[in-house]
């Protein structure tokens, strides 16, 4: 709202400024004018004292102040009108933003989701447990680099600082080390950064053929078809990683995202209930604030 705003304060200033001349052109009207011209102009509310003023301009010497005057009566009207275009499309934008229509934005720490479908997408949390440090290998020198730790290292707040470099990094890794099931998946969770959603599925898919018990892989794939609107798949992953370990929040939450998309709000409500029990109860506030469950 910033032409408003602009526009809103320019028009106080007018006003006040208008005000004080017409105080001072009223002053004149009572001493020169007399009483009842004054009056008048009172009652006009300044109207007769602006006509009055110019009438009187010459030998009252006002004409400075008529002319200023003149402007500031005008100058709301121009300004309007070169402002007026710029104000109704932020007024039609901040009414959107009212009706829910704006769009939305990723929020990484909190769970707003508006009450409509796909809102929950912006809302999905991938999970990165604190990975294992990679074990020096046999033939190793001095020099050569710990991929693995200066990936990691790019990690924070639930995100890699830079994915493009993650990924350098984490293929670095999974060369010296093809067989390693953690670095497939953190290389997936650089490519979901990415926003290169069939590419993380490819990497968690891999982490999961090494590692078939890999709750975290199944959770992070069910996070990258959610992504793709792929809800089902989705599903059978969250599922997955709830049947690994059934005190998996995150899963449960997020399958619960994924039901809730599908119209399965009954499931959905269990699913939000049980994550809540776990320690994850964002999702089941949003749920019962929005009448979606009780």
């Amino acid at each position: 709202m910033t032409t408003m705003f602009i526009l809103s304060t320019v028009m106080t200033i007018i006003q006040i400024v208008g005000l004080i001349l017409l105080i001072m052109v009223l002053i004149k009207q009572f001493k020169h004018g007399g009483v009842l011209q004054g009056i008048i102009g009172l009652i006009t509310c300044g109207f007769w004292t602006f006509i009055w003023g110019w009438m009187k301009h010459k030998p009252l010497e006002l004409t400075k102040i008529m002319v200023v005057w003149t402007i500031l009566i005008v100058s709301p009207m121009v300004l309007t009108a070169v402002f007026g275009f710029a104000m109704m499309s932020e007024m039609a934008n901040m009414l959107a933003g009212m009706t829910g229509e704006a769009s939305l934005t990723q929020m990484k720490d909190s769970f707003d989701l508006k009450s409509r479908k796909n809102a929950a997408k912006a809302n999905i949390k991938v999970n990165m447990p604190n990975q294992p440090k990679r074990e020096p290998q046999k033939g190793d020198s001095e020099a050569k680099a710990d991929w693995s730790q200066k990936a990691l290292a790019l990690w924070q707040n639930g995100e890699y600082t830079d994915p493009n470099q993650a990924v350098d990094l984490w293929n670095k890794a999974i060369q010296d080390n093809p067989n390693s099931a953690e670095s497939y998946n953190n290389r997936g969770l650089a490519h979901y950064n990415l926003k290169k959603y069939p590419q993380a599925v490819e990497d968690y898919s891999r982490a999961i053929q090494l590692k078939p018990d890999y709750v975290v892989a199944y959770n992070n794939r069910g996070n990258a078809y959610y992504e793709l609107t792929q809800y089902d798949l989705a599903e059978a992953d969250f599922n997955q990683s709830i049947g690994f370990e059934p005190g998996y929040a995150k899963a449960y939450l997020n399958r619960a995202l994924t039901n809730y998309q599908l119209d399965r709000n009954s499931q959905a409500c269990l699913d939000f209930k049980k994550a809540c029990e776990l320690g994850e109860c964002e999702g089941q506030q949003w749920a019962v604030q929005n009448s979606i469950c009780q």
